[in-house]
């Protein structure tokens, strides 16, 4: 693959900014934001220096762009060409809300064929002080472990440092020792599903950055250090697929993708209320609840019944009546999920909810019924930008893609000029 151009950066040395792009190829929606990354605040740290939600992060969010999603199935692409004219789509509302040209993105990927692989590396510290390089180095070692020809390599993260034989340290830069070892999860994914979905990017007429499992995009907008710490677990409730990562002393320790999403509540009002997949999307949007106990039993809403046909009024228990029951096997399976897992003792920050369907009435209280844990809705923190993208559960997973490469823009800043490690990081994708 050949190095991305950077003709889309407009006077980054003038206005000391440029732009970055998120992009959700999901399920039943594509979506792109497009946001201007400026320095972030250093004010508003709380008392150990960290800063706290509401400070800025460098991003500032400014537009927008979506389209209905075509031949993605359970995040995974099963047309090509439906897939590019849905991006393309998506891309030209946001180039037209923005006044952006986007020529890059930062891809987000999910579905059944995301595993991961434990591993460990250790090296021997030669300045017995040990730095950034040390750290990278022990990083890389605990890479090099066999993965199978099908597989790429998305993520390595961090679970663990140990120094001259003393663990649970979680960042050694600094600390003396001779023999720095790291424990780190190696996150990976299907090559041909990664390769078909950075295709359909650059038959769009994009070029891929970095390509992102979205729970850890999503972690990145929502959750708060202190949340990780204490234990919390993150559930994005796509339409093809539900994700839930676990996290633990700072850390993804655990993640499980199940194959019940925001489709299957679509997919059941169409059947029940027998209409249209997309006029069934907009009833659940714009009426879906699923607790019976939270709306009037006279309550009605008027519904259509496709083209050609004219609307009727029916009482609003019907929609309820058919959601509920899929809403109590998903987070059924979610509870089995984390029981099984033995990580219910540990959240004790409880759990953070994202996606499309968590806008639904009710989803929240009956999670926190059937889950018995602490529950509220994530939405982006520390990100400037309109309240109906940073306020809004469905685009925290696009939100931190985008975030996600802002903070790299000042973490790898260096020497060689602002965009020298995006850069290197680009070199050797699908060569």
């Amino acid at each position: 693959m050949t190095l991305m151009p950077f003709g889309f950066i407009k006077d980054v040395t003038a206005k000391n900014s440029r732009i970055v792009a998120g992009l959700d190829v999901g399920s039943t929606r594509v979506c792109v934001v497009v946001g201007e990354v400026c320095p972030p605040k250093k004010s508003g740290t709380n008392g150990d220096g960290i800063a706290g939600r509401e400070n800025h992060r460098g991003l500032r969010l400014i537009g927008m762009g979506y389209a209905p999603s075509r031949g993605i199935k359970k995040g995974v692409v099963i047309n090509i060409e439906q897939t590019v004219e849905s991006i393309k789509e998506a891309v030209r509302m946001a180039e037209e809300q923005t006044g952006v040209d986007i020529r890059t993105v930062t891809i987000g990927v999910t579905g059944s064929h995301i595993g991961y692989i434990p591993s460990q590396g250790v090296i021997a510290v030669k300045e017995k002080e040990i730095g950034r390089m040390d750290v990278e180095m022990v990083l890389d070692a605990a890479r090099a472990v066999a993965t199978p020809f099908d597989r790429e390599v998305l993520h390595v993260i961090p679970t663990e440092f140990i120094v001259n034989g003393q663990g649970g340290i979680t960042d050694p830069t600094g600390m003396a020792g001779i023999r720095l070892e790291a424990k780190v999860q190696i996150i990976t994914g299907s090559a041909s599903s990664i390769r078909n979905l950075v295709r359909c990017c650059e038959k769009a007429g994009l070029e891929a950055l970095d390509v992102v499992f979205q729970p850890v995009a999503a972690a990145e907008a929502v959750l708060t250090r202190d949340e990780k710490d204490l234990g919390v677990a993150l559930i994005d409730i796509g339409g093809g697929t539900t994700d839930i990562a676990f996290f633990h002393e700072g850390h993804m320790s655990h993640f499980s993708v199940l194959a019940v999403g925001g489709g299957n509540f679509t997919n059941d009002i169409a059947i029940g209320l027998r209409l249209p997949f997309q006029e069934a999307e907009q009833v659940k949007k714009g009426h879906g609840c699923t607790m019976l106990s939270m709306i009037n039993s006279g309550e009605e809403m008027n519904i259509g019944c496709g083209e050609g046909k004219p609307a009727r009024n029916i009482p609003r228990t019907h929609l309820v009546e058919i959601l509920q029951p899929r809403a109590e096997e998903l987070f059924g399976l979610i509870r089995d999920e984390i029981t099984g897992r033995g990580f219910h003792n540990l959240l004790n920050a409880g759990v953070v909810l994202t996606g499309g369907a968590v806008l639904m009435q009710g989803m929240d209280v009956m999670a926190e019924n059937i889950l018995a844990l602490p529950v509220r809705a994530g939405t982006a923190s520390g990100i400037e930008g309109p309240p109906d993208i940073i306020g809004n559960p469905s685009c925290a997973a696009v939100a931190g893609l985008a975030l996600r490469e802002a903070e790299a823009c000042f973490a790898e800043l260096d020497g060689n000029g602002f965009f020298h490690g995006i850069k290197s990081k680009m070199i050797g994708w699908f060569k």
